[in-house]
């Protein structure tokens, strides 16, 4: 049983349905018939998967974000090896930016979704988040 999804995660997965919908075909035909038979949570946490291993072009045994549903989880995939065949680490850190950036683990497209609040807080001069001392990108 999934906990109580909050306002962002809900609407992170809402975006991940209406994603598949608008691919059309296969994809659109899958969420419909999963969004008739299943619990919504179980379809909104399936679309952010396909939306995800998309977008980050996963292979069959990399992790998604969306996989890390706990604090926890995220915890002992920031601990995994550097090198972990599975992308533990490298989910892990994705979750962290994204809860640190006030986004969802379910984001479909967790790079663009970064990207966006980078671009926002550079429009509107904010700075903050930069570490002291970083060199300049």
């Amino acid at each position: 049983m999934m906990k109580r999804l909050s306002p962002v995660d809900r609407a992170a997965m809402e975006r991940a349905i209406e994603m598949l919908r608008r691919r059309g075909g296969q994809d659109a035909q899958q969420i419909e018939d999963k969004l008739a038979r299943d619990p919504w949570e179980r379809v909104g946490e399936f679309a952010a998967y396909a939306c995800q291993d998309s977008a980050l072009h996963l292979k069959p045994w990399q992790w998604p974000p969306c996989w890390l549903r706990t604090d926890d989880a995220v915890e002992r995939a920031l601990a995994a090896p550097a090198l972990d065949p599975k992308g533990l680490r490298v989910a892990g850190d994705l979750v962290r930016r994204l809860l640190a950036a006030g986004l969802s683990r379910y984001e479909p497209d967790p790079i663009a979704a970064l990207e966006r609040i980078e671009r926002k807080r550079r429009q509107n001069g904010d700075y903050s988040h930069v570490e002291r001392n970083a060199p300049p990108q």
